[in-house]
């Protein structure tokens, strides 16, 4: 999980570079990350209900993209929410899941 964590953060703080946000404050992307990695995690391992999550934060994602973030959201926070920083992580997170299913595949092909 440390790992995940690790490699989330930097590879969101490296691609935010690449947009237009001037500055990013907290951990949201992280947490899309981590809950995309995990969702996708329990639904390769054969727990089909799973398989709701990840289209759900899919979705989350998709509408944030297309329509923005919600007002509310935003004055909860009293800061604007970045939904690119959302977006970066939720494809950080399904990367790092396949890549360790694959990864665990064919640890378990050469036993």
């Amino acid at each position: 999980m440390v790992g995940v964590t690790l490699i989330s953060a930097t590879s969101i703080g490296f691609a935010l570079l690449f947009t237009n946000l001037t500055y990013y404050l907290g951990l949201s992307g992280v947490l899309h990350a981590l809950f995309a990695y995990w969702a996708l995690q329990e639904a390769l391992s054969g727990r089909n209900s799973s398989w709701l999550l990840v289209l759900g934060v899919i979705g989350k994602v998709a509408w944030e993209s297309l329509y923005g973030a919600s007002e509310a959201t935003s004055q909860l926070i009293a800061a604007p929410v970045a939904t690119q920083a959302h977006a970066i992580g939720l494809g950080v997170g399904l990367v790092l899941a396949f890549s360790a299913n694959a990864y665990r595949r064919k640890l378990q092909g050469d036993s």
